[in-house]
């Protein structure tokens, strides 16, 4: 057997570990120097540390250190050194594999650090907790504690910290398998490891990207990885983390048939886990030894190695490993839900105490402003008595006279509405009776003359204008007798908006289609355009007789070969439909008196009583909508009204139309 490269190997790995191990051992002799010259307090702090630079070198000793520590922080009662010394405890236990003792610890000094408000501490502890939970496949709670961690780290800028936790997320991802994320928490942590210079954690950084991409099936990105790692690690001398960076190389050439390499990295990788007396590195050391046996057609020696595997394993099962985590979770939270009831409890104990002194002190303060009062009441009584009788008579006279007059104000407010109303009523009944007398007497005595006439002596041009005559007056009588009734019903309230969803667009073509013979008889271009499919929340026989009633008046006062166009626009809230013309237009005026009943010839010769408009502004009203006018004299009119698009009350109608856009 050829010795050399394993000669070869044990002179490298001693010129590159005994120099660092000096030191190590330099920084060590020192503690126990000063552990031995020290008491109380620094003592305690020395142990500490003590317990901390074996963490990785060995984790046997590391716990007896912080059992010890913990021991004398709780005789000297003092509690940061307390959850310091179960912190280092529960790592101590997590090195050395027992991860249910670890978790135990961790979760003590997790309560302790955050019921005295330890804020770093509480940190660097939730980032254990995480590490445990991981190795314990709680990934849910690892992210917790990680996330908590994180935030404290950022509140404090602690750099390190931030890039531990990141390290810690890009991990959780990898086990989620989200690499791409995992890769992005992973470079940032690199990032801000080499910011700061922090060897150690820039090796185990790499350490854990090398077996992502591993795993992923990237192998050669892998090694290039770990390669990259191997100078950080052999700054940093034998410990855990280079023990276990050497194991993952050497699996990983395995898996991949380099035995050679894979040799090299499985001795090193086992001196440092013997050296440790790591029972963790030890099991991961002989798992590779048996997958490397078998790779080499070794199965005596493969069973060897999976046997002293065995004795290695953890002590208790997987699944009674997580039912003993979940135990120590419920007693942790039952933990904190007893302090927690505790502390409320004894506040309300103080504020029960002090609630009682103050109801004392209360009722001595009222007993004596009773007396006061008493005395008072009787030293005044007489006097008061009159006061008091005088004080209600002339209450009594003030409140009669305030009464009488808000009820003359009333009548008077009732007498002028109601002759207002009445005055309207009169003149409205007055154009009604005057233009129905003179529409159907026109009718009635055209088609008289007509018939009975025989020396009536009319061409054929001339008997087109008589008829069209009559079929103006007939139509202004239809359409005076129908919004007559509408604006009846409307006045006595029994005429009430059925409303519900229906298509604008069918509003507007069926009034189109009603209007366009009476268009084509004055030769009126009567078209609709821009009407997109949208529904609106209205009574759909208000809002027809409203349209009706704007397309029969722009026939009306639009001239022969005129134009009227109907279109819809959609806004945010409303549908604004407009009925444009280019007829005669109106004045300022006209404009400002519009709802008030005058009326005006239509370029035919059409009479009307203006009580259409009045009841196209009613019928919005009670539709929620608002009517908008726009004319200039001799060219043209903008007669629009919005209605909603969904159903609303009146306040979110006042609410919503200043927000309107197709309002302008």
């Amino acid at each position: 057997m050829n010795k050399k490269p394993l000669i070869l190997f044990i002179l490298i790995y001693l010129s590159l570990v005994l120099p660092v191990k000096a030191e190590f051992q330099t920084s060590l002799d020192s503690l126990n120097k000063r552990f031995g010259i020290t008491s109380g307090q620094e003592k305690l702090e020395t142990l500490l540390e003590m317990s901390k630079v074996y963490w990785n070198i060995d984790p046997v000793e590391s716990i007896e250190l912080a059992k010890h520590a913990l021991g004398t922080a709780q005789s000297l009662e003092s509690e940061k050194e307390i959850a310091k010394a179960m912190y280092y405890l529960g790592v101590a236990y997590y090195v050395d594999n027992q991860l249910d003792n670890s978790l135990d610890y961790l979760l003590k000094a997790h309560r302790f650090s955050q019921t005295h408000n330890y804020k770093k501490q509480t940190a660097d502890i939730s980032r254990h907790l995480a590490t445990v939970y991981f190795e314990a496949d709680k990934l849910d709670k690892a992210y917790t504690h990680t996330i908590q961690a994180l935030e404290i780290y950022n509140s404090q800028n602690d750099e390190l910290g931030i890039a531990q936790s990141n390290n810690l997320l890009g991990l959780y991802y990898k086990q989620m398998g989200q690499y791409s994320k995992a890769v992005e928490y992973y470079e940032n942590s690199l990032d801000l490891g080499r910011k700061i210079s922090k060897k150690s954690l820039i090796g185990a950084i790499l350490n854990d990207m090398g077996s992502m991409y591993a795993e992923i099936g990237d192998t050669i990105k892998a090694i290039r990885i770990y390669k990259e790692a191997v100078s950080y690690h052999k700054s940093n001398g034998p410990n855990f983390k280079s023990g276990a960076f050497e194991l993952n190389l050497a699996d990983l050439y395995v898996q991949n048939g380099k035995l050679k390499k894979a040799k090299i990295h499985l001795n090193q990788g086992g001196l440092i886990a013997k050296n440790l007396n790591s029972n963790r590195l030890l099991r991961d050391y002989y798992k590779v030894v048996s997958n490397f046996e078998i790779r080499s057609g070794n199965t005596n020696k493969a069973v060897q190695a999976f046997q002293k595997l065995q004795a290695y394993q953890d002590s208790i099962s997987s699944w009674q490993l997580r039912n003993k985590i979940d135990e120590l979770d419920l007693h942790h939270s039952m933990s904190i839900s007893n302090q927690e009831n505790e502390l409320l409890r004894k506040q309300n104990q103080s504020q029960q105490l002090n609630f009682t002194r103050q109801y004392i002190v209360g009722l001595l303060i009222l007993l004596v402003l009773l007396i006061v009062i008493f005395l008072l009441t009787i030293r005044y009584r007489n006097n008061l008595k009159d006061n008091e009788l005088l004080y209600l008579k002339n209450s009594l006279v003030h409140q009669h006279q305030e009464e009488l007059m808000d009820a003359v104000k009333r009548i008077k407010i009732s007498e002028d509405k109601l002759r207002v109303a009445n005055n309207t009523k009169d003149k409205m009944f007055s154009l009604i009776a005057h233009d129905l007398r003179g529409a159907i007497g026109n009718v009635s005595n055209g088609l008289r003359m007509y018939l009975s006439e025989e020396d009536l002596n009319l061409s054929e041009s001339d008997k087109e204008e008589f008829l069209q005559a009559l079929f103006n007056s007939s139509e202004s009588a239809y359409e005076l007798m129908e919004n007559l009734l509408f604006w009846a019903k409307n006045q006595t309230s029994t005429l009430s908006a059925n409303k519900q969803m229906v298509d604008a667009s069918s509003i507007i073509s069926s009034n189109v289609g009603l209007f366009n013979d009476l268009a084509k008889i004055k030769s009126i271009n009567l078209f609709s355009s821009e009407n997109p499919n949208v529904e609106v929340f209205v009574d759909w026989n208000m809002i027809n007789t409203v349209l009706r009633n704007l397309i029969s008046n722009a026939i009306k006062f639009t001239n022969k070969n005129g134009n009227i166009e109907v279109k819809s626009e959609v806004g945010q809230y409303f549908v604004k439909i407009s009925v444009i013309d280019d007829g005669i237009g109106m004045m300022p005026e006209q404009i400002e008196n519009i709802y008030e009943g005058k009326t005006t010839d239509g370029t035919a010769a059409e009479k009307g009583t203006g009580l259409g408009l009045m009841l196209c502004r009613d019928f919005l009203i009670k539709n929620q909508g608002k009517m908008m006018v726009e004319s200039e004299l001799d060219k043209g009119s903008v007669f629009s009204f919005i209605i909603p698009k969904r159903p609303m009350n009146h306040e979110k109608y006042l609410e919503l139309v200043e927000k309107e856009t197709v309002i302008s």
